[in-house]
């Protein structure tokens, strides 16, 4: 007896438990079903879910739990379909690739449920959405035959003022990221809902926020944005910062840490010396214009004991080649620009 994929549906529609209900296999009747109970890697990746899933909603409210068993349908569907070639679940045995690909699916669904935790003394959990279609563009030798859409962000369990105003801020956050991925004609999410759109078909695009660190004075969220345009060389990516202040109960501004108006000129001197030093020939002389504008942006800045992390992204300073390039400038060296408790918000 194993646990599968198609028990957990049960689950949705009872309290929190313990453990998932169990599968015969003797009894599998879907290809799905039948592929799980075939192979070892996806049995023991379907007990696994079954035991993050079964922990993710335990202790939340009725109304977190609602979100998170929304999400279980949402990918239930999608885990059926997106190892296709036509977006439809899989008729027939599952090819080798077909049964990797949906070990990989489990996998990272398994990671998404792991973030449903307590840390810092608040309760989070993911709020998610999953699209998969057929990519029109493709023919019978096209190595990307459907499309995919993941969007993944996190909400605190609550109804107080600080979960209250930490879920506005992810929310905010939500209706930028779906600004940012239109084309002009397609939103990334249908206007005033929460279903992903059927518009794009020939890209994969994947959006997750998660947790980074909390501390007393504030929660940081880091988000990786993903995209790849089937037929690309490769995929495209973006990594950015979200703070949230607890005693605020607010984003974090930039004169939370920095005092005066000179401040921005300083940083970028000292950030524009730094990844020229750190990046040597392969620097691109002609981002320094964009510096300026880069290091006064809070959704870049990261904060560690050693010092101001700013983060650029592919191709900003560098070629592909060397990544989302990272600058830390020292405490030290910023003694002079800092707001008076900017450093205990940036490190305690």
């Amino acid at each position: 007896m194993i646990r599968i994929v198609l028990a957990l549906a049960a689950l949705l529609f009872l309290a929190p438990v313990a453990q998932a209900a169990s599968f015969d296999c003797a009894r599998a009747a879907t290809s799905m079903e039948k592929a799980i109970c075939s192979s070892p890697d996806l049995s023991k990746e379907d007990e696994t879910l079954a035991i993050a899933y079964a922990t993710a909603i335990g202790g939340l409210s009725a109304a977190a739990l609602d979100q998170v068993k929304a999400a279980q349908h949402g990918w239930l569907d999608y885990a059926a379909r997106v190892c296709s070639d036509d977006a439809r679940p899989i008729a027939g045995t599952y090819t080798a690739d077909q049964s990797q690909c949906l070990v990989g699916t489990y996998k990272d669904r398994i990671a998404s449920l792991e973030t449903s935790r307590m840390l810092g003394g608040y309760r989070f959990y993911p709020f998610e959405r999953y699209l998969v279609e057929q990519d029109t563009d493709a023919d019978s030798n096209s190595f990307n035959k459907v499309a995919t859409k993941h969007f993944e962000t996190v909400k605190i369990d609550g109804t107080d003022d600080l979960a209250t105003a930490f879920n506005a801020m992810t929310e905010q956050m939500r209706a930028d990221y779906d600004a940012s991925s239109s084309d002009g004609d397609t939103a990334f999410f249908v206007k005033g809902t929460d279903t992903l759109t059927t518009g794009d078909t020939t890209d994969d695009i994947d959006i997750t926020t998660t947790v980074k660190s909390v501390t007393d004075y504030r929660i940081t969220l880091e988000t990786t944005q993903s995209w790849y345009g089937h037929g690309a060389a490769h995929p495209n990516y973006g990594i950015s910062y979200a703070h949230f202040l607890v005693q605020e109960k607010r984003p974090l501004k930039a004169s939370d840490i920095f005092k005066g108006d000179d401040w921005q000129k300083t940083l970028t001197t000292l950030v524009t010396d730094k990844v020229k030093a750190q990046l040597g020939d392969a620097y691109f002389a002609d981002s320094e214009s964009d510096i300026p504008n880069f290091v006064a942006d809070t959704s870049r800045w990261d904060f560690s004991q050693e010092g101001l992390i700013v983060q650029f992204q592919p191709y900003e300073v560098a070629s592909y080649a060397d990544g989302a390039v990272t600058v830390t400038i020292p405490w030290d060296q910023l003694t002079d620009l800092l707001a008076d408790n900017g450093q205990a918000i940036a490190t305690y």
